[in-house]
């Protein structure tokens, strides 16, 4: 799995589906299960900052530490999270993490034909 990623390290309790699933307003069902995929797509979408505000903030850490983290504060850290849960909550990243169940959807009605 993800032994050793950042996620672990702010995130011990909840998986990245479990977050993704809360952010899309659907069934954990309907998102891939695999952490490892999920976890590369953040990271292909998100700057580095982004997604360290994301995984921070998903645990519950205070934002005057995000801030530090991240080198920004105030204003500069709100709108920066708001551009972030934006960016996840794009289409995009929505349809890739949603592809793997949309595929095995797909192909029984392909090799029905």
């Amino acid at each position: 799995m993800l032994e050793n990623s950042l996620w672990l390290r702010y995130n011990p309790t909840k998986t990245i589906r479990e977050v993704l699933a809360r952010l899309y307003e659907c069934s954990a069902v309907e998102i891939s299960d695999d952490e490892r995929a999920l976890y590369a797509s953040l990271k292909r979408h998100l700057t580095k900052k982004e997604f360290r505000m994301v995984m921070m903030s998903e645990a519950g850490v205070s934002p005057e530490e995000i801030g530090k983290e991240v080198g920004m504060a105030g204003e500069e850290l709100t709108k920066a999270q708001y551009k972030a849960y934006r960016k996840i909550r794009q289409d995009k990243i929505r349809l890739e993490v949603r592809a793997s169940k949309v595929k095995e959807e797909v192909d029984p009605s392909v090799d029905g034909e």
